[in-house]
């Protein structure tokens, strides 16, 4: 039967997000006051927009670039919980992690997918085989145990022969067997769009290509923030009770009055590189964790598709926020190693598909190399009254908008906003079960490949029934933009309509 969609849920199609409400919107922000001005429109920024518009604030959300712009768009496209971080004794920021990407994966089931990950007892390696299985029961136990939302499946130790059967293509000597465990896929910059679209549809006044220049303060305290319209390069305020710098890698350009207790600067920016190729060139079924041959940092091989992601490096960073890439030296870093556990890889710089690079923006600790810093997160006041949410992982951002409105609420600057923990863990409007997806299809009558309708499925959820809606107005519109990928000409018209 048609999916029926509830009154939020047809929020998200009625057309007010889009390019055509832009003056609309501006004229909002501008005769509006605001409980809660959002500075960036990354998943943290996205996160605590929703936050603010569940719990009933009139929210503003102003982003200088594309949303999803910076290190949002730039991960290694995984929801998980990080079990390289148990051994730096981070049990807490681990189940938090695990237990937030249970809950991703439940209420956005299209777009987060289970994915096998390989971490295999190699002989003088770091990790031995009972290491290994106590880092996996531990990641299960930390995930399960203390969350409704558990995860995919149990850890399982392989011998090594079993192993060479999961993954034929992996190195042979040496090789003492390992465990698989479960993490995520999911795309990062398509969940930060609809995390924002939730907060949009429950009343957020939401804009990009707006750059906050500065702010409107009375008696040294933020009422607002100047800002720019950077299409028509006008300028205007936007005021606010509260204004949230949730920036990113530009956190320490937006705190003016540090508090004694924070470093200033508080951020350490390392860059992380993934590179790109087809997955018959390194030869992986499953995804796998490596260590560099180098110097020894761990990493993934990561199956997407036809073509597998390696990554991440982790170094310090000192130039161009905006603009980081893969230069020759990261790209062989990753590139040695990789050859070193799957001898038969075909890899060089002639068949590399693409590469990309991201700066995280890790939270100052001193004395600590670039690995072994902490990816919890940080909230603070500053002297005049802005609110910086800074650190963090990309499955954690519910969690850290909680965690923020913890501080507004011992603020008392809102009354009857408080909400019991866990409140915002709730169904994402644009999640779909794949079963759901297949009766739609169906019902539609559109013929469409099987790989076009898995990826509009993985894509977009409910929002793929627009687009079979689409393709009945105009059968043209089920077509590939190129031969070489899935997009079809609905998803630009949906996005012109709907985002």
């Amino acid at each position: 039967m048609t999916e029926k969609l509830n009154d939020l849920e047809e929020k998200l199609f009625e057309e007010k997000w889009n390019y055509a409400h832009r003056e609309e919107i501006i004229s909002n922000l501008k005769k509006t006051s605001y409980d809660l001005v959002v500075i960036g429109g990354g998943i943290t920024g996205a996160g605590v927009a929703r936050e603010g518009a569940m719990r009933g604030l009139k929210v503003a959300l102003l982003e200088m670039q594309d949303f999803s712009a910076g290190t949002s768009s730039r991960s290694s496209k995984l929801a998980h919980g990080g079990i390289r971080y148990l051994a730096n004794g981070e049990l807490r920021l681990v189940r938090e992690a695990t237990t937030e990407r249970n809950w991703l994966r439940v209420h956005l089931p299209h777009i987060i997918r289970p994915i096998p990950f390989l971490f295999i007892d190699w002989e003088g390696g770091k990790e031995s085989k009972f290491l290994i299985k106590v880092a996996t029961w531990l990641y299960d136990l930390l995930s399960d145990k203390f969350s409704k939302y558990k995860n995919y499946k149990k850890h399982k130790w392989y011998p090594p022969e079993k192993v060479f059967e999961l993954e034929p293509e992996i190195r042979k000597e040496g090789n003492n067997g390992g465990a698989i465990y479960y993490d995520n896929n999911m795309d990062d910059a398509r969940i930060t769009v609809e995390v924002l679209k939730e907060a949009v549809v429950r009343g957020a006044d939401i804009l990009n290509y707006c750059e906050v220049t500065g702010y409107i303060k009375e008696n040294e305290i933020l009422q607002g923030v100047k800002c720019k319209d950077l299409e028509k390069d006008e300028a205007f305020e936007v005021k606010g009770k509260v204004i949230v710098n949730a920036t990113g890698i530009w956190t320490d350009e937006q705190v003016e009055n540090y508090p004694d207790e924070i470093p200033d600067p508080v951020i350490r920016p390392t860059k992380g590189v993934h590179i790109q190729y087809k997955r018959e060139d390194v030869g992986n079924n499953l995804a796998t964790i490596i260590r560099s041959i180098s110097d020894d940092r761990a990493f993934f091989v990561l199956p997407r598709g036809e073509y597998t992601i390696i990554g991440t490096t982790d170094t310090d960073y000192k130039d161009n926020l905006a603009n980081p890439f893969c230069n020759k030296e990261d790209a062989e870093y990753l590139i040695e190693s990789v050859k070193h556990y799957f001898p038969n890889a075909k890899l060089n710089f002639d068949n590399l598909i693409s590469t990309y690079a991201g700066i995280r923006p890790l939270v100052m600790q001193k004395g600590k190399s670039e690995s072994e810093v902490s990816r919890d997160h940080l909230i603070f006041w500053s002297k005049d009254g802005l609110l910086t949410i800074t650190g963090g992982k990309y499955t954690t951002f519910r969690k850290m908008a909680e965690d923020l409105f913890k501080e507004i609420e011992a603020a008392e600057i809102f009354p009857g906003i408080k909400r019991k923990k866990g409140f915002s863990k709730k169904q994402f409007l644009i999640g779909l079960e794949k079963e759901s997806w297949g009766i739609q299809l169906k019902e539609s009558g559109i013929n469409l490949d099987e790989d076009i309708s898995n990826h509009i499925y993985q894509q977009y959820g409910k929002g793929g029934i627009q687009i079979l809606e689409l393709i009945k107005e105009n059968k043209d519109l089920k077509e590939r933009i190129d031969e070489d990928n899935n997009f079809i000409f609905a998803e630009v018209l949906y996005s012109l309509k709907y985002e």
